[in-house]
């Protein structure tokens, strides 16, 4: 799990991270109680609630809005955050729980949605909007459960907090996507039935590789119209949202398996287990190897002072 990257302008600002490692998300607590302004990017979506303070956001470019405790706000992958925390007072600090979802693990919650949106024979077909953020107060909020979540990260690492953990987390994609679909899904039929067939071809072979024709047949359109349906519902070529979701299957098998690294790379369709490496480092940040070690790892605590 990549953690967020904040830039050098950020002066004195005292800020105290707890974090809890899972396989496929991680929560933690942050505490400032110094005065300041900071620019945050998560590598992958976050859900965040403010347990105690107040804070003025800007997300994406957005106007400055008030974030105010118990507001809970999710913000997509590789979305500059702006933080005004010049309310932090050592008398009265600001703390707030995030909590960062491996892209994969959104993905697959929607997946899950597209599995059921293809029963209606429609033709409707769901992706998420990366670019969209949405905040939730009151009772919307209080549905997450974040907090309740949250105390199943701090509870002691062993399989059974880990899947309490992953379920918590998908009840609250599902309950986020529920009152948000409109803002957070584009939802499309008809024309873009093709797209959901070839996601399902790379889906159900993820052992090989699908030629670009392959696809392209299963789509019922030219490579080049299908490669753009790519770009803008996902944001990435046919290939690389093939890979993408090999590498969603090799996490779930490092953190449930022990599964040799090479019978992994064999088994998804990679031409050797330097290949997988080198794919699974490009989108997770980490190594197979770094990764399994890392969710098997205890819960830390970090002091930042950046300056």
């Amino acid at each position: 799990m990549q953690t967020a990257h904040t830039t050098p302008d950020i002066e004195k600002l005292i800020e105290y991270r707890t974090a809890h490692y899972a396989a496929e998300s991680e929560g933690a607590t942050y505490y400032t109680n110094t005065p300041a302004h900071a620019r945050f990017r998560f590598a992958n979506p976050i859900l965040c609630q403010l347990t105690a303070g107040r804070k003025v956001m800007q997300v994406g470019g957005s106007l400055p809005f008030a974030f105010n405790k118990g507001m809970v706000m999710y913000v997509p992958a590789q979305t500059d955050i702006i933080v005004d925390l010049t309310a932090a007072r050592a008398d009265c600090p600001i703390t707030c729980d995030c909590i960062e979802i491996e892209k994969g693990r959104f993905d697959a919650v929607v997946d899950e949605i597209n599995v059921k949106l293809g029963m209606r024979g429609d033709g409707a077909f769901a992706c998420p909007d990366w670019s969209a953020f949405v905040t939730l107060q009151a009772a919307q909020a209080d549905a997450l459960n974040l907090p309740g979540l949250m105390s199943v990260f701090r509870e002691e690492h062993s399989v059974f907090r880990d899947l309490r953990v992953d379920r918590g987390v998908e009840t609250a994609i599902l309950g986020l996507l529920q009152v948000h679909h409109r803002a957070l899904l584009q939802v499309s039929a008809g024309a873009d039935t093709g797209l959901g067939a070839a996601v399902r071809l790379i889906q159900r072979n993820l052992s090989h590789h699908v030629s670009a024709d392959a696809l392209a047949d299963a789509a019922g359109m030219s490579k080049s119209t299908l490669h753009r349906h790519f770009q803008r519902h996902f944001g990435c070529s046919p290939a690389r949202f093939a890979n993408d979701k090999r590498i969603q299957t090799a996490r779930r098998q490092l953190r449930e398996t022990d599964t040799p690294i090479e019978v992994l790379a064999h088994d998804l369709g990679f031409s050797s287990p330097s290949h997988m490496t080198r794919v699974f480092r490009q989108i997770t940040g980490e190594t197979p190897a770094g990764f399994r070690r890392a969710r098997l790892s205890s819960p830390c605590v970090a002091l930042y002072d950046v300056a």
